[in-house]
């Protein structure tokens, strides 16, 4: 363990000994630590620090220096320390002849300096350490002239929970009916407590409390202000317990102003102050360098306006007397009303911002509804939209288990990005707003929704000092300011923004504030990160007020439009991101070949949304993909994506684009291996059974689709209902939610062909019932099949079904495509898709779990996530019903589901 030696002036009461108290507490475990104290001042009254030091080094490494001063070469010379570290300059105490032989030229240690003044010379300085060690950045700039190493190591703010009010002043003695005001620190003349003297006596309401020892050095000072002291001011002198005052007091008013020669450098007091969260008004004094502008807790006082500072007093006292002038504030909302999802979600934002009179503006880049421009005060559109370049994001991944997806975002347009209008969107609403002579802004984005709307009270008594309010955060491209929310007065806004109106300015812009790309939220924070007067709060804090006072709908405006090259040969895949979490929209995805369109479906989008496709092409093959985007609600166009495929295309554009890599079974695109197994009963003699196995035999051949007929036993025993979800209801005949012999031969009959052994040979298998027909285009049905086992891959659904009407169902999940998710009840069971990731799972729960009829086992029992097709492409052929006991058709049930004879 290194030896470090510190040398210090004095050990009585100050900043200086507290300072080194703190960095002794911090550092004895990893040094070995001696003290030499050069003077001995104390006078055995003003101990309370030396108390504090001398408990924490070993009595036997503690030294007090007597008028032989030389016996400190001597220690040092007995310790052989590594580091000896002056916690003052030697020029301000030590004897020349000492310094000198401290600072010879062959010393085999190292010495650091520490200094707590902020009004020396350098130009007088004699000796020079091998590094400085300094409290303040006034330090570190007054001493730049010097080159030796400098590091800015200042006192800690270690937070404090604060105490119930009234037990803290109850513990001191005083009245919690009152109000109290704490000074703490020496009485000299820069600490000035004569001003702290006055306000005592022109408030004699509140209570005021003076910590710090009255030397007789500076009694010069202090004495004609006891013979004046106010009976409202309590002299406490000095204490071992100022934390205590800290927690309870209700304000602490340190007046402090210092001198041109005896200037204030950074007086912990302030910091311990921070440290137990009271409120504080200070001097903004030239040697904080504006520190302390980023602490809620401090205000200012004015140094020429002593009742503009009793008032500031008051205030802060009794808050509920400081009226907040909405008039002059406003919120600006930023939005983008091109479908009715944003129109909806604007109107939320705007509704929660109405309650308390401050005006609202709207910003915005699309021209704005009437319905929203009646419920605010004023609303800019500028029409020039323009989208910029993305200077640093130009890939997007997505991986899953079935496919992994890269878009580069250079290859069709879709690294175009809104971050200039979103800059415009600010500085309209910042210019708007200064003309309206609103002086506080607040800027929100219409996915934010405002829950509480105290927390824009308490930015706007921030912005009683401050200039901004932003919240920190870092991104992949480096630091940010957010802007989804931010406030700002709006004349600094315009002081600090210049106009732009092209993606030139908005380059220059960059270029110019030296941000590491074109991001608004990496520009905000270069354009504004030297701004003097800025409040910021840190990630964590600002990220819990916006969760805490905001409900967020995440509107990301993200979208990508574009054809990837596949890992398979000779097909492309279209591909569509879309990132909001709420979405009004209709995209008519067709593709052309050659002239023909081989696809037209509509794909429904309600949120969060991804689209592939996967196409098979020749190389001299033309195509044209088209995503024509509607709003659903008002089915306006809002924008159209046509992508023309040729040779050219596939031999030297589409490798830009990106790549979609396929990771499950090839058949699937090429040859899927499918197996239709048909449940029959009597298929030689039934006449529908008949019709249906023609039927579905000649879609298997046309298909080249597995076909297996499974006859099974017809249930004429009451079922087992010991093994049953619901035994209370087995019966030997059929009734409502009954379970009849019928349903327990059906149910066998379902998991049965479920449970076959070489089902996982096949990339997907289809259940159909013997008396259904397929009632649509074979090659529409197969092309439905192969895109209904890639959505129940994407969507993890146990099952799709393709004969089940999904109006008057339970709709649980999202429409994905043309297959309505997470669907319930499945009814009826007659015709469903099983992926072969999902045969084992349904197997197992088959063996394991009790019987119910087949669809309500589904759903029910083992709680499937099953899926149905918005089209129903079989439907059951009309006559008697071996589960009912009953002629059923389209007239006595559901007319969707029975074939029209």
């Amino acid at each position: 363990m290194k030896k470090l030696l510190f040398i210090a002036p004095h050990l009585s009461t100050g900043g200086l000994p507290q300072y080194l108290t703190k960095k002794i507490e911090l550092l004895k475990d990893e040094f070995n630590i001696h003290l030499v104290e050069w003077v001995d001042c104390t006078g055995g009254v003003l101990v309370v620090t030396r108390n504090k030091v001398t408990q924490l080094v070993a009595p036997e490494k503690f030294y007090t220096l007597d008028d032989n001063k030389q016996r400190l070469i001597d220690i040092i010379n007995d310790i052989q320390p590594d580091i000896i570290h002056l916690e003052e300059i030697p020029e301000f105490f030590m004897d020349d002849n000492i310094a000198q032989q401290i600072y010879t030229q062959d010393r085999n240690y190292k010495i650091v300096e520490t200094s707590h003044d902020s009004s020396y010379n350098t130009d007088n300085k004699k000796f020079y350490p091998d590094k400085f060690m300094f409290v303040s950045q006034w330090q570190i700039n007054q001493y730049k002239d010097l080159d030796i190493p400098k590091v800015l190591v200042e006192y800690p703010i270690e937070y404090i929970e604060r105490p119930n009010r009234e037990e803290a002043l109850k513990e001191l003695g005083l009245d919690p009916n009152k109000k109290h005001i704490l000074h703490v620190g020496l009485y000299t003349s820069r600490k000035n407590q004569a001003e702290f003297f006055e306000y005592a006596k022109s408030l004699p309401e509140y209570e005021f409390h003076s910590l710090g020892n009255r030397a007789d050095n500076f009694k010069w000072y202090w004495e004609p202000l006891v013979q004046e002291q106010p009976s409202n001011l309590t002299w406490w002198n000095e204490r071992t317990d100022v934390d205590k005052f800290y927690q309870a007091m209700d304000l602490f008013l340190f007046t402090s102003r210092g001198h041109e020669n005896d200037k204030e450098t950074m007086p912990l007091v302030i910091r311990e102050a921070i440290s137990s969260k009271i409120p504080i008004l200070i001097y903004n004094l030239p040697v904080y360098l504006n520190y302390f502008h980023k602490f809620p807790e401090i205000n200012y006082l004015e140094f020429d306006n002593f009742n503009n500072n009793l008032e500031k007093i008051k205030t802060i006292l009794n808050p509920e007397l400081k009226q907040i002038d909405y008039s002059k504030e406003a919120f600006v909302v930023c939005t983008y009303p091109v479908t009715d999802a944003v129109i909806q979600t604007t109107k939320d934002c705007i509704n929660s911002l109405k309650k308390y009179g401050r005006k609202i503006i709207i910003s915005s880049h699309a021209p704005v509804p009437q319905e929203l421009q009646e419920m605010v005060d004023y609303v800019i559109y500028d029409a020039n939209n323009f989208l910029v370049k993305h200077t640093f994001y130009s890939n997007y991944w997505c991986y899953t288990d079935l496919y992994d997806t890269w878009v580069d975002l250079r290859g069709e347009g879709n690294d175009r990005y809104h971050g200039g209008v979103c800059y415009t969107s600010f500085y309209n609403g910042a210019m708007l707003g200064k003309n309206l002579n609103h002086e506080k802004l607040y800027f929100v984005n219409y996915d934010y929704i405002l829950k509480d709307e105290s927390y824009i009270d308490h930015i706007s008594n921030i912005l009683d000092k401050k200039d901004t309010y932003f919240g920190f955060d870092i991104a992949a491209e480096g630091n940010c300011y957010t802007t989804y929310f931010f406030a700002a007065k709006a004349g600094v806004m315009l002081d600090r923004l210049k106009e732009i109106k092209n993606e030139q300015d908005y380059t220059q812009c960059m270029i110019d504030c030296g941000s590491e790309s074109n991001g608004i939220e990496n520009m905000y924070y270069h354009l504004w990160k030297d701004y003097p007067n800025n409040y910021v709060e840190s990630k964590e804090q600002f990220t819990k007020n916006i969760e805490k006072y905001f409900y967020f709908e995440d509107f990301s405006m993200v979208e990508y439009y574009t054809i990837l090259p596949t890992n398979i040969p000779n097909h492309f895949c279209p591909w569509i991101q879309i990132s909001n979490n709420k979405e009004s929209k209709i995209i008519i995805y067709t593709v052309e070949k050659n002239d023909i369109e081989i696809i037209n479906r509509d794909l429904i989008i309600s949120g969060k949304y991804q689209f592939w496709d996967m196409i098979k092409y020749n190389l001299n093959d033309e195509f044209i993909v088209t995503f024509k985007v509607y709003d659903s609600i008002t089915n306006d166009l809002v924008k159209t994506y046509k992508f023309e495929l040729n040779k050219n295309y596939f031999e030297n554009n589409i490798k830009n684009n990106g790549l979609f890599t396929w990771k499950g079974n090839l058949n699937y695109l090429n040859n899927p291996k499918i197996k239709i197994m048909h449940l029959v009963t009597d298929p030689n003699n039934n006449p529908k059974e008949i019709r249906s196995t023609k039927n579905i035999i000649e879609f298997c051949e046309q298909m080249n689709i597995k076909f297996e007929q499974r006859v099974n036993k017809i249930w004429t025993e009451i079922p087992p209902s010991n093994t049953c979800a619901r035994p209370d209801v087995v019966q030997d005949k059929p009734g409502y939610y009954k379970l009849a012999p019928g349903h327990y031969g059906c149910y066998l009959a379902h998991k049965n062909a479920i449970c076959a052994e070489d089902n996982t040979e096949y990339d997907y298998v289809i259940i159909i019932e013997g008396d259904t027909i397929i009632d649509s285009d074979y090659q529409e049905l197969y092309n439905s099949l192969i895109r209904f086992n890639r959505l129940a891959y994407q969507t993890d659904m146990d099952i799709i079904g393709f004969g089940n009407p999904w109006q008057n169902r339970n709709l649980n999940g999202p429409k994905i495509e043309d297959i309505w998710t997470d669907v319930t009840p499945f009814i009826p069971a007659q015709s469903y898709l099983i992926t072969q990731s999902k045969i084992n799972r349904i197997k197992h729960l088959l063996e394991n779990t009790p019987w119910d009829a087949i669809d309500l086992w589904m759903c029910n029992v083992a709680r499937l996530r099953i899926g149905t097709a918005e089209k129903i492409y079989t439907k059951h052929l009309p006559g008697y019903s071996i589960i009912e006991q009953t002629v059923k058709d389209g007239k006595t049930d559901n007319p969707l589901i029975f074939l029209e004879e």
